[in-house]
């Protein structure tokens, strides 16, 4: 899909400043490349993992690729890449994923304050994406500690709730990798733009381009807070899981040991040799019985005495 944004909406704008292609087909290429007068890159350049491929500057034109970016900013789904050519005219976008910060770029570049020119837009589109990736960093934040309320709550079902929690543990763990891989492409380009500054982008943008790249720095030191409370989370999910298990080896343990003695007694004065003494005793019936309750009684005892139970 092809979708062009003027800089402002009036009727006499008619050459784009961005250019946004989403899982774009040949034409669609091909008409972007025929607007921003360069080849636009393949998925699979994008997808490149090497910092040549990454980021390269070629007068003036700067290809600036994300290999690994969120799908959606909701962790669910795989990676997709995300690509930009960026020129002091037009901003090629190149994605194969609805994305929340697109959408909200695209909505403000429909609105009376649309972007000047590419490069507003594209560090609008920055901003965006930084932003979106607080929003869901906080957002996971607060998931995180519903669940640790869950998981130390001390109710009758929190061991049908450790299954469920590890699951929820594992989807947590999938986003913040997600937006962490998403946020440190995104860091890339951002240094890479103040460090070698082609001479078209003025000292404003250059001012904003410092500020996201702080951003993202706060955002991971934020990631790494998460990452230690998910850690810790994981640790405790499974330290009662296995408490659990231990609990249930007690019980089976205990069962064991209780049972053994009847079934020896029983096993005794149940042989068919005429021999057996107590097979003449007139209360040797009861007498059984007595020993055998006596067996299971006083094992029970002692390990209510240890504690056991």
């Amino acid at each position: 899909m092809l979708t062009s944004h003027p800089s402002k909406r009036s009727a006499s704008q008619v050459a784009p400043v961005w250019i946004d292609l989403v899982d774009p087909s040949e034409d669609e290429r091909k008409q972007a490349a025929a607007a921003l007068g360069a080849r636009l890159p393949t998925r699979d350049q994008i997808s490149a993992i090497e910092l040549s491929s990454r980021l390269r500057s070629d007068q003036e034109i700067l290809r600036l690729n994300i290999p690994a970016f969120v799908r959606n900013e909701d962790g669910q789904g795989a990676m997709t890449p995300l690509g930009f050519v960026l020129t002091p005219k037009l901003l090629v976008s190149l994605r194969y994923a609805d994305s929340i910060a697109f959408k909200h770029m695209a909505e403000v570049a429909g609105s009376d304050s649309a972007p000047h020119d590419s490069i507003d837009t594209f560090v609008g589109i920055i901003e965006a994406i930084v932003n979106v990736g607080a929003d869901r960093m906080e957002a996971i934040a607060s998931d995180l500690s519903k669940l640790t309320r869950t998981v130390f709550a001390d109710s009758r079902d929190q061991r049908r709730q450790l299954r469920g929690a590890l699951f929820k543990v594992g989807s947590l763990q999938r986003q913040i990798t997600q937006i962490r891989a998403a946020m440190l492409g995104v860091s890339r380009v951002v240094s890479y733009l103040c460090e070698v500054s082609p001479p078209w982008i003025d000292k404003k943008h250059y001012g904003q381009f410092k500020t996201v790249h702080a951003d993202i720095g706060s955002l991971a030191e934020f990631d790494q807070q998460l990452s230690d409370r998910l850690q810790f989370l994981l640790d405790a999910v499974l330290g009662f899981i296995n408490n659990d298990q231990n609990d249930i080896m007690k019980v089976l343990t205990v069962i064991t040991v209780v049972t053994i003695p009847p079934m020896i007694l029983a096993g005794i004065w149940g042989m068919n040799f005429k021999s057996i003494g107590e097979y003449n005793w007139p209360h040797g019936y009861a007498f059984a019985l007595t020993m055998i309750a006596i067996s299971v009684i006083v094992p029970l005892l002692w390990f209510k005495w240890k504690r056991w139970f």
